[in-house]
């Protein structure tokens, strides 16, 4: 085993290779599966609750019960591949651990759920301290201690910002392994050769000092501030780029179903009513054995009176087996009832239009907060895809186009979110526009041998898009807007990064203001595109311009 955590007075967590995690309890040993196989080379516990190893491949699992079940936790981009040797639990808001390559990851949400690399500004930001690491201690909320060969003995007094090397005595030649300490100043580290090294100021170098950044200084401010906002920057605008394509995409084709003609009625009048009839019979002894078998599955959720309504969520398979049976013996019975003209109410039913009626109206009834949270933490969208990809195409590495697109789970996350809630809104601009075009042009390009799709793709869209430009453009400025809430799933959008911000130099004002003109330059810019490009594709003598 490669560490071990005292969790209780009874209670013993260790961890090892393979993602081998036993627990000693009630004077036995259990193994715990955690469900991953890299090498976990370091536990680290707060309470005997909570805790949260670390490992090979980047890998981070927590605990909420004391270690009996494991969750995977999402390492940040670009430590992914490491090797996580140590860990450090401090409070609730305040987990630490290191690569092998002094990579420091640092995570401020309780429960682990989000990690970020510290950029070290005494590496001139960068996210490595250049060297090789064996431990950290975490001796304090913001005073954090490092060990590793070569005489490396380091200290950080702002959570790993600045790490400075400690002084130590010399002729010392050895190899740093751990730390071991009372409280925050107090402690002990040992080495290679039965080296031991006691301070009683948190290892601090009484000598040389820190320099501590004046951030009321705008200018100092702006320099630390410059850089994270130019990656929020990029980060929104990858977002949004790929949202709007993937929601007008969306849009377009639940605009085609909602107006798409066909009823149940016009689809079948062409069949004898025997066949009708024949057809009915078989839906619905279908359709109410999936009623029976999907409803038979609700009370295995335990749910009582009004509760029945979060069955969706309780049993989803279940939910829509239910369902289908439900839509199929509907039918099948008013197929069955059917006269010679199919007069039925259920006939004036457009199956795409319904389809696409359910997508909008969920989407636009629920909070796109909540949808970002579901579909990147509930459903897990962005790292199945990432899974997929790996099992399909191997090892995506930390460049290239298949790390830019797939590297990041929470940058698909959002892409999906912003593009399936704004297709939804899209959806209804565009089928405005294409109700706005006169009958008499499809009726033009029916008569001249045309299909139904053929007519609307080469008549009807083309100057249906041309219409809708500005009420689209004021959607893309909304889901430019709206992407700030991807901040929610851990996207170092502008709006995270303001907050990053803000956490170290506590300018309030300063930090918002300059999130605020960055939010402003991207949809400025966004709204001159649109301008520009309706003015190049109004329809001539469409529309008011203008008059004395």
């Amino acid at each position: 085993m490669a560490s071990i955590a005292v969790t209780s007075s009874d209670s013993i967590i260790t961890v090892g290779a393979g993602g081998a995690i036993w627990q000693y309890s009630e004077a036995s040993w259990a193994d715990r599966q955690s469900g991953f196989s890299d090498d976990l080379n370091d536990v680290a516990f707060l309470d005997s609750d909570f805790g949260f190893a670390c490992g090979e491949s980047g890998s981070l699992i927590f605990t909420d019960d004391g270690g009996a079940t494991w969750d995977y936790r999402e390492a940040p981009e670009g430590a992914r591949d490491s090797n996580l040797v140590s860990a450090g639990y401090y409070n609730p808001f305040r987990m630490f651990a290191i690569s092998s390559t002094g990579q420091i990851l640092a995570s401020t949400s309780q429960g682990g759920h989000i990690w970020n690399l510290v950029e070290i500004e005494s590496q001139n930001y960068a996210t490595s301290l250049s060297r090789n690491l064996n431990s950290i201690d975490v001796a304090s909320a913001s005073i954090i201690l490092f060990t590793g060969p070569s005489n490396y003995l380091a200290v950080s007094l702002d959570g790993g910002n600045i790490v400075s090397k400690s002084i130590l005595p010399e002729g010392l030649s050895t190899s740093f392994n751990d730390f071991a300490m009372v409280d925050y100043k107090t402690g002990v580290a040992v080495g290679d050769g039965g080296v031991i090294l006691w301070t009683d100021d948190s290892g601090k170098d009484q000598l040389i000092g820190f320099e501590i950044p004046d951030y009321n200084n705008f200018g100092e401010f702006a320099e630390y501030a410059d850089d994270m906002l130019l990656g929020g920057f990029l980060a929104t605008i990858k977002i949004v780029g790929f949202g709007i394509l993937f929601g007008f995409f969306i849009g377009t084709v639940l605009a085609l179903f909602k107006t798409a003609p066909n009823s149940l009625k016009q689809i079948f009048e062409r069949y004898s009513l025997t066949t009708v009839k024949t057809l009915g019979g078989v839906l619905s002894i279908s359709g109410f054995y999936l009623l029976m078998t999907g409803g038979s599955r609700f009370g295995a959720l335990g749910l009582d009176g009004i509760e029945y309504i979060y069955t969706p969520v309780g049993d989803p398979r279940g939910f829509g087996i239910f369902v289908l049976g439900l839509a199929m013996a509907a039918v099948g019975v008013q197929f069955v009832l059917a006269d010679q003209k199919l007069t039925g109410p259920l006939f004036k039913i457009r199956p795409l239009n319904s389809i696409a009626t359910v997508y909008t109206d969920f989407f636009r009834n629920t909070p796109l907060i909540v949808q970002f949270m579901f579909i990147h933490f509930g459903v897990g969208i962005g790292l199945k895809i990432q899974k997929a990809y790996e099992g399909n195409f191997g090892d995506m590495g930390t460049d290239g186009l298949d790390y830019f697109f797939f590297g990041q789970s929470a940058f698909i996350s959002a892409i999906f979110t912003l593009g399936l809630n704004s297709g939804a809104y899209q959806c209804e601009t565009i089928r405005g526009a294409i109700a706005a075009i006169p009958t008499g042009q499809m009726e033009a390009g029916r008569s001249i041998g045309l299909t139904y799709m053929g007519t609307m793709r080469l008549v009807i869209l083309p100057q249906a898009i041309r219409i809708c430009i500005p009420p689209l453009g004021n959607e893309m400025v909304n889901l430019v807007l709206n992407s700030s809430l991807a901040m929610v799933i851990g996207y170092s959008e502008l709006a995270r990064q303001g907050r990053l911000i803000i956490a170290v130099t506590f300018q309030i004002f300063w930090a918002w203001g300059m999130v605020m003109i960055s939010y402003f330059v991207i949809t400025w810019t966004l709204a001159l595109l649109l301008r520009r490009l309706e003015e190049k594709t109004r329809i001539p003598g469409l529309g008011i311009i203008g008059g004395d």
